[in-house]
C-alpha cells in the first residue's frame, strides 16, 4: 500500500502530460495555402446535431484559410465562442491551432480544390465579411446573406470567387423546428474536386 500513493501520482502527471501536449499540438509543418477548408469533429452537443443530421459526415464544422499579416489563420462562424465583449455570435479569425484545440475538436482535416485558382479571392470575400462583422444565422437561411452559419459561410465566399464548391448538392431535413433545405459538411468535402491535405 505504501507505494499506491506513488502510483496515482505517476498517473496524474502522465494525463496531465499527455493533455497538456495535446493542447499544445502544432500544425507548423502543414503547408497552407489561401482557401484551404479546414474542418472539425466537435466535443459538444451542437457538433452531435449536426453529425446525427448530416447522415455519414464525419466533421460538424469548417472554416476556411486566410493569411493575415503574413500568418496564416482561420475565419469561420459559429455559436457559442464568443468573445467577451461580444454579445451575439458573429465571423470571427483566429489561430489555426485554436481552431483545432482539443476541446473544440476531437479530429480535424484539411481539404483543397485540385485546382485552387479561386482561393486567393474567396480567402479575401472572407476578410471583407470578417471586418463586415457578419452575425451567426441561428435560422439557418440559404437564402439571407446578411447572417450566415458555418458551411455557408465557405460556400458563399468561394461563389463570390465564382466557384460552387457544393455542386449543387443540398441536404433535406423534415424535422420539427428545423426543416429545410441546407449545405452540410459533407456536401463540400465529399466532392472528388477536393483532395485531402491532412488529417488527424
Amino acid at each position: 500500500m505504501k507505494y499506491f500513493g506513488f502510483f496515482v501520482l505517476i498517473f496524474v502527471v502522465a494525463v496531465s502530460v499527455s493533455c497538456k501536449q495535446k493542447q499544445e499540438r502544432s500544425f507548423e509543418n502543414i503547408a497552407f495555402q489561401e482557401g484551404d477548408l479546414l474542418f472539425r469533429k466537435g466535443t459538444g452537443l451542437r457538433s452531435r446535431a449536426v453529425l446525427h443530421s448530416d447522415t455519414g459526415g464525419i466533421y460538424s464544422h469548417t472554416g476556411i484559410v486566410v493569411q493575415k499579416d503574413s500568418v496564416f489563420q482561420v475565419v469561420h462562424i459559429t455559436p457559442g465562442e464568443r468573445e467577451d465583449n461580444e454579445r451575439e455570435d458573429k465571423i470571427k479569425i483566429e489561430t489555426i491551432s485554436d481552431f483545432w484545440k482539443s476541446n473544440k475538436a476531437s479530429h480535424g482535416a484539411v481539404y483543397r480544390l485540385k485546382d485552387n485558382v479561386w482561393g486567393g479571392a474567396a480567402a479575401q470575400h472572407a476578410l471583407r465579411l470578417l471586418q463586415k462583422g457578419i452575425l451567426f444565422d441561428h435560422d439557418y437561411q440559404l437564402d439571407d446573406t446578411t447572417k450566415m452559419y458555418c458551411t455557408e459561410l465557405v460556400w458563399y465566399v468561394y461563389a463570390q470567387a465564382g466557384k460552387d464548391i457544393s455542386f449543387e448538392k443540398r441536404s433535406v431535413l423534415n424535422v420539427p423546428l428545423y426543416a429545410g433545405t441546407y449545405i452540410f459538411p459533407s456536401n463540400i468535402y465529399s466532392n472528388s474536386d477536393f483532395v485531402l491535405v491532412y488529417n488527424f
